[in-house]
């Protein structure tokens, strides 16, 4: 796919970290840029500097998600790259030993499930909004409509401790 401005490119998790240097990685080349994040002050400035689109978006919530779809697309036009890189992480153990009583306690459920619903489900959520509006575009001269990039790591394979949700969300 040749990159200029006749592409528009999505980037979740846009407003900081590797999202923000994809979005000017993209933006240099002259492809129009959309910033999916919940850090609105930073994704504001990033988009007016790269003179894209910033779109408020929590990936974990169905109508946040088709909001910032609408609205990028709107304002660039239907996106033929999909960069995701919104994720979070959190060192905490498995299961572990309290230092103040010597209890043991356990990785809280809602932490874990926090992980993967921003990291596993909130990535493919995004996938499969963006697969279906890259379906309505016209195939480019190489043949294809789109490109999806997702952000993986290395401890999908190899976790670390403190990492089991992490982990898993990469992975999925």
């Amino acid at each position: 796919m040749k990159l200029d401005s006749t592409v528009s490119a999505v980037i979740t998790g846009g407003a900081s970290g590797l999202g923000a240097a994809t979005a000017r990685a993209l933006a240099a080349k002259g492809v129009k840029v959309a910033l999916f994040d919940l850090q609105a002050e930073k994704g504001e400035a990033l988009a007016a500097e790269l003179g894209g689109v910033f779109c408020e978006c929590n990936v974990t919530d169905e109508a946040s998600v088709d909001a910032a779809f609408a609205k990028a697309r709107e304002a660039i036009g239907q996106e033929r790259i999909l960069v995701n890189c919104a994720g979070t992480g959190n060192a905490i153990k498995t299961a572990g030993r309290s230092k103040e009583d010597g209890s043991i306690k356990h990785f809280p459920l809602d932490a874990f499930d926090r992980i993967i619903q921003i990291n596993l489900v909130g990535t493919f959520r995004c996938i499969a909004k963006s697969a279906a509006g890259m379906l309505t575009l016209d195939p480019m001269e190489d043949g294809e409509r789109g490109a999806i990039v997702n952000t993986a790591s290395v401890a999908a394979e190899d976790g670390q401790m403190g990492q089991a949700a992490y982990s898993a969300s990469k992975g999925g």
